[in-house]
This record gives C-alpha cells, structure tokens and sequence, in this order.
C-alpha cells in the first residue's frame, strides 16, 4: 500500500507548466539580448585581425619569393576612397629584372618567364567592412622588393605604410622597414 500511496502524489507532476517555460525562454532571450553587442564587436575585432595577419603575410611572401627567385615583387592595391574598381584590393606582381616593366596593375593574372600577375585579395569579399587605407588621399599603394628582400620602393603616400580600419574595432597598422621587415601596430 505505501508505494502506490507514494506514486499517486506523481500522476499529476509530468512536465512543466506554461509559465516555467515563458520565464525560462525569457531568462534565455534577455541574456543573448544582453551578451550579443559583446559578440558583434568580437567578430568586427576577429575579421579586422585576420585581414591584417593575411596582407601581413602576403607582403612577407613577396619578399621571401623575391630572395628565393632573384626577381623583383611587389605588393600593389588599390585604397577604399580610389576610384578604381579594385579598390579594397590589391595583388602580388612580379618582374625578372628592374629591365623589365612592371605587370599591368590592372591586368589579368599572367606568369611568364619575365612577368607575373598575381590574382586579386579582395578584403571586402574576405572580410566584411575592413577598410583599406581609408584615410590616404591617393587612389593606390605599393610596397617593391629587390633579389636581396630589401624595400627599394614604396608609396610616397603612406606613412604608415598601410592602415586597416573596421567601424568600431579601431586600427591596425602595417610598418615595413627599408630592410623589408613587416611590423603589425
């Protein structure tokens, strides 16, 4: 008798109310209401470092390509404010000997025995609402360098060399030195 005395006390109690459920969905939307400007501003901060880290990395390639081959690399873009129809991209190109011109900034990829043309890093494609150089007044930008990686021409512009914003997740900054080295600020 007493376990079927203790089961009636059971019957009634199967699952939750109503109201259990509202206040828990609510407690739930409260706090991803309450945490989700800290996760916006996570990503914009995430995205604008794997920009940085990426063009980084693409200036560091040209010059390691340049002391492996003998050929002469260069990092070449267009800012955000240009005119151009790359703007917020840029691109490796690459010439044998300074005997040779450089490919054409706005050409298709080529690589020849003399010349290359690298394919276009469009940041707005890659990374949503990084801006390239947003505060230089000319239309484009470029970093060379010689058989030995060293800087042998820059942008006369760009001091510093290239600047990455994104809207609320502040700056960063590409420094390189007439030795070529690249330094994230």
């Amino acid at each position: 008798m007493g376990g079927w005395a203790g089961r009636a006390g059971q019957v009634g109690r199967r699952g939750y109310t109503l109201i259990e459920l509202v206040v828990v969905v609510g407690i739930i939307i409260v706090m991803t209401l309450a945490a989700l400007p800290f996760f916006t501003s996570m990503m914009k901060s995430s995205r604008l470092d794997a920009a940085t880290r990426q063009l980084a990395g693409d200036v560091r390639e040209a010059r390691s390509k340049a002391t492996q081959t003998g050929w002469q690399y260069q990092i070449k873009g267009f800012n955000v404010g240009g005119g151009s129809s790359y703007k917020n991209q840029y691109r490796m190109l690459g010439r044998s000997s300074s005997g040779v011109a450089w490919p054409s900034d706005t050409g298709p990829n080529i690589q020849s025995s003399t010349q290359l043309a690298g394919p276009w890093i469009n940041l707005n494609q890659l990374y949503s609402g990084v801006r390239l150089n947003s505060s230089i007044a000319g239309t484009s930008f470029y970093v060379s360098f010689d058989s030995r990686g060293v800087a042998f021409e820059w942008s006369p512009t760009s001091d510093p060399w290239m600047t990455l914003t994104q809207q609320s997740s502040g700056s960063r900054y590409l420094r390189i030195t007439s030795a070529g080295s690249v330094k994230i600020q």
